[in-house]
């Protein structure tokens, strides 16, 4: 398991041309792994404002979802008299 990982760790460290960087005093003043760029700054995920099919499709699953929770409470009442029409 050792080996595998120095051997990932070598791999991640190789440069373009094969060798592996030292780790002497030439090194130790530059990071080994690379720096990432600077984040943009936030910004809206769209410039433009949201369309109105957005909202629509919203209200649609939420009438769905209301409606299939209705639709299960009115079985469970349909289950219930008919378990206690036949006594359990």
């Amino acid at each position: 398991m050792r080996r595998a990982l120095l051997a990932l760790l070598l791999l991640l460290l190789a440069r373009p041309d094969g060798s592996v960087p030292a780790a002497g005093a030439e090194a130790r003043g530059r990071p080994v792994w690379p720096v990432p760029p600077a984040p943009e700054p936030w910004r809206a995920r769209r410039e433009e404002p949201p369309l109105s099919i957005d909202l629509t499709f919203h209200l649609l699953r939420h009438l769905l979802l209301l409606a299939r929770a209705q639709s299960q409470r009115a079985r469970a009442d349909a289950n219930r008299r008919i378990l206690d029409a036949v006594g359990r």
